[in-house]
């Protein structure tokens, strides 16, 4: 659940918004496309067998198929992606976007737009623009009050979905569809990080021996690894597990057993994939000493 995923430009489930009535698959799309390609090929071989039946001089010729085919192919409508790749903080607000032709004489009657959550299960409807006017009638419950389209950017030819609140079930594949007589369509990538950046840390005795707990929420998965006066040791015995919340974040608990005999500070880092990391430390004093315990959180996203 929540798992950040690449696009798969290939899947038969997605389906792209041509006709505000009817929702064909993409591969038909693609088809079509093709279809027009060729079509436009077959009109400049057409006019160029006239022309050589007429006797027309072979350089003329040469010039108006390349003018024609011009013409045909730099008519066709085009969508393309403000940025291939987006990221977000969780409970933050994002805004990701595609780009379409469009001049002064655009008219947002004729527009429509169709953005979704492409899943490996059913597909997610985030938000739909049709003939110009907001339709929310089929918006997936999960962005209900949280997607909307920024209307003011229609007119220089952006499709930009603004998303508030990020969830960790944000994160995933986003199809932007944009039909203006034409239709064209392409993917975005969203990816969702919450760091860990507070740390709950806990020392309670057992018997003789000291007992550090460290614990906190983020995603993805982080490792976490103890520190002995700043450096790693490897004799050190931790007991490690995680569960899930219910907002898709990981809640990570680690268990340090100290020996009477080694005092000192530690520290509990966590680190995820991306190397950033967060440190908690505690100084542990010898049984019978009084124990003015140092805790102290140390968040620092760019550190390697």
């Amino acid at each position: 659940m929540g798992k950040n995923k690449k696009c798969n430009r290939t899947s038969p489930g997605a389906q792209i918004l041509v006709n505000p009535t009817k929702q064909p698959k993409i591969e038909d799309y693609e088809r079509n496309k093709k279809t027009r390609s060729i079509c436009r090929l077959l009109v400049s071989w057409v006019t160029a067998h006239i022309f050589l039946h007429k006797n027309v001089n072979c350089w003329w010729i040469l010039k108006f198929c390349l003018l024609v085919s011009f013409a045909f192919f730099s008519a066709v409508f085009r969508v393309s992606v403000v940025q291939p790749h987006y990221s977000a903080e969780y409970g933050s607000n994002v805004t990701i976007g595609c780009r379409f032709p469009a001049d002064n004489s655009l008219n947002l009657t004729h527009l429509n737009i169709f953005w979704q959550q492409k899943l490996s299960e059913e597909p997610k409807e985030v938000y739909k623009l049709q003939n110009g006017r907001e339709d929310l009638s089929g918006q997936h419950q999960h962005f209900q009050g949280r997607a909307t389209l920024l209307h003011e950017e229609l007119k220089r030819g952006y499709s930009m979905l603004h998303i508030t609140h990020v969830r960790i079930t944000d994160a995933g594949c986003y199809l932007c569809v944009v039909n203006y007589h034409e239709a064209d369509y392409k993917y975005i990538d969203l990816k969702i990080e919450a760091p860990y950046k507070r740390i709950n840390i806990q020392e309670r005795k057992e018997e003789e021996d000291h007992i550090l707990t460290c614990q906190s929420e983020g995603y993805p998965l982080a490792n976490v690894f103890w520190l002995y006066e700043e450096k790693i040791n490897n004799s050190i015995f931790t007991n490690t597990t995680y569960t899930l919340t219910n907002a898709g974040l990981f809640k990570i608990t680690s268990i340090l057993r100290i020996r009477p005999s080694i005092p000192g500070n530690y520290s509990c880092v966590f680190q995820n994939k991306e190397s950033r990391q967060t440190s908690a430390h505690r100084t542990v004093f010898p049984t019978g000493k009084k124990s003015n315990a140092l805790l102290m959180w140390d968040f620092n996203p760019c550190r390697k």
